[in-house]
């Protein structure tokens, strides 16, 4: 069965601000349900979010609720926005497809997906557009969904399953601002993806037994120590495979820097990464 926008209902489980951080890629999954969101909103197809416990995990993301022009959120202490009978009401209720995105997948995503499933929800998961704490419990959330009765697909096959002709008024018009370029975000919606740096006063990077630079937790360059600390977490150096997600993070001042070399030398540096190769050590500094 195909998705039919018509049918349709896009439920954003639990991306809030406090969550998020810890999850695998989190920054590539938010620009996946940024792009995805505003897609829906484009098609006129309601969107709904859900929140586990906002008081302690925070809010949605504002960058996730701005794409959807205000749409509703409702609140839940249980994992299970079905065992919570917080979709009562929603859009969801009235939808016979629903497609799923967010976190974490094996959590609170699986469980509102199988329990949809069991009220007679056709449901979609966004392969691309959830994410968990680490990659192994996505997997296996992916692979329970999938035998439970749930349709796995991509972000791109949402998209074309809901525009279905290419001569849709709105064909040219998605196909310029959402196929011909990747998702991403802004530098300032980036960092609202990325773990904390307060307990560190900087760290340092090194190559070939000499320290390269330094980079400080004071005004200035607290973007881009967030930006390198998550790469060290992530890959345990900066490779050029790094460089690519961290010129993904700096957003629109990459093409600032490319126009004015020296300006950004945190920039220039993941940019002659991705050229020529080479790597960092880093090493935290803790306050």
């Amino acid at each position: 069965m195909l998705i039919d926008a018509a049918q349709s209902t896009l439920l954003i489980v639990d991306v809030q601000q406090k969550l998020l951080p810890a999850v695998a890629e989190a920054t590539e999954t938010t620009a996946n349900l940024r792009w995805l969101i505003r897609i829906a909103n484009t098609l006129s197809i309601p969107t709904v979010f859900s929140e586990q416990y906002p008081q302690g995990l925070g809010a949605t993301l504002p960058c996730l609720l701005e794409a959807a022009n205000n749409a509703p959120v409702v609140i839940k202490t249980l994992f299970s926005c079905v065992d919570a009978s917080c979709l009562n009401g929603s859009p969801v209720e009235q939808s016979s497809q629903i497609v799923v995105a967010g976190i974490e997948a094996h959590v609170c995503v699986l469980q509102t997906v199988i329990h949809l499933l069991a009220i007679g929800k056709t449901v979609y998961v966004v392969a691309d557009a959830v994410s968990s704490r680490n990659e192994h419990d996505k997997a296996l959330a992916l692979e329970r969904l999938r035998g439970a009765g749930a349709h796995i697909v991509s972000r791109e096959m949402v998209l074309f399953e809901w525009l279905r002709d290419s001569r849709s008024t709105h064909f040219k018009e998605i196909s310029r601002e959402y196929l011909q370029k990747p998702p991403g975000l802004s530098f300032a919606d980036a960092l609202t993806t990325l773990p904390t740096t307060a307990h560190l006063s900087g760290l340092q990077l090194w190559r070939d037994g000499k320290l390269e630079a330094v980079i400080e937790n004071k005004p200035g360059q607290t973007g881009s120590l967030a930006i390198y600390h998550a790469l060290f977490q992530r890959y345990r150096s900066i490779t050029p495979k790094a460089a690519r997600a961290g010129l993904a993070m700096y957003g629109e001042h990459v093409a600032d820097a490319q126009a004015h070399p020296g300006k950004h030398p945190n920039i220039d540096r993941l940019l002659a990464l991705e050229l020529v190769g080479g790597g960092f050590g880093v090493r935290l500094l803790p306050l």
